[in-house]
């Protein structure tokens, strides 16, 4: 099959995996299940990497709220499926939106005002959607039931770098691979000579998982804990991070 039939199919076996875990859960006070209007393996692959089964770059956050709840981002992805419009309008009063722009400029990527980029792919580790709400109740099961779908999505992609957004992230995907690392303090992890990961795909290519703060407002908080003694706060500490996503970056030019 081609990369785009492997895509296809692995979007229907999510969506019906989800659905049914809808009927077998429903009544739990938070479960996960699909949103109707993803035509994508997830509603952030919208912005960056619809069309991209050749990026180079991989970006995995932890996982969506409750897409009812999310009803401006929701009417646009109608519109992209539609044809109506291309551009993926970003939240640029969320933290977490705005700050990956800030990211990704620094390592010489501009997402800005609805860019887009044929190296980059985003997407969640957690390819399911809240019954409710936007975070809290995270259940660790979650990230389990995502490993072999996670796992079938980097070998249709191929990327050359895995960039995660914390540490569930990192560490499922890290299972993704069948491999596990004890990490103590994350942040010293991030900092540390460990940082990132090599791995080989099926195929021989090489890959490489960076370990990243979440790029959200607590995430970029508790960068800087306990407080950096050179003064700089979480977002500068971010940027430092990344600058090894842009020497891995430009060796693959």
């Amino acid at each position: 099959m081609s990369k785009e039939q492997c895509y296809r199919e692995l979007i229907s076996d999510v969506s019906q995996y989800y659905k049914a875990q809808e009927e077998l859960n429903k009544n739990d006070p938070v479960y996960l299940t699909w949103c109707k209007d993803c035509k994508e393996i997830n509603l952030w692959t919208y912005w960056q990497g619809r069309g991209n089964l050749d990026a180079r770059i991989m970006l995995v956050g932890q996982d969506w709220g409750c897409p009812e709840e999310l009803s401006s981002s929701i009417q646009n992805i109608q519109s992209i499926n539609l044809g109506e419009t291309e551009e993926y309008h970003y939240d640029t009063t969320n933290p977490t939106d705005k700050n990956l722009v800030n990211l990704f400029q620094s390592i010489g990527i501009d997402i800005s005002n609805g860019r887009r980029d044929d190296r980059l792919f985003f997407t969640n580790f957690v390819l399911g959607y809240r019954s409710k709400g936007l975070t809290g109740n995270f259940k660790a099961r979650w990230v389990r039931e995502s490993i072999s779908f996670f796992r079938r999505l980097v070998d249709i992609i191929e990327p050359q770098i895995i960039i995660c957004l914390g540490k569930n992230t990192f560490c499922g995907v890290l299972h993704a691979f069948e491999q596990s690392i004890k990490i103590r303090r994350y942040n010293d992890f991030i900092s540390s000579q460990q940082n990132p990961i090599h791995m080989k795909l099926p195929s021989g290519k090489p890959i490489s998982i960076f370990a990243v703060a979440h790029c959200g407002a607590i995430g970029t908080l508790n960068r800087n804990r306990p407080k950096d003694s050179r003064g700089k706060d979480g977002m500068d500490l971010q940027k430092e991070d990344w600058a090894k996503i842009r020497v891995a970056l430009e060796s693959l030019s």
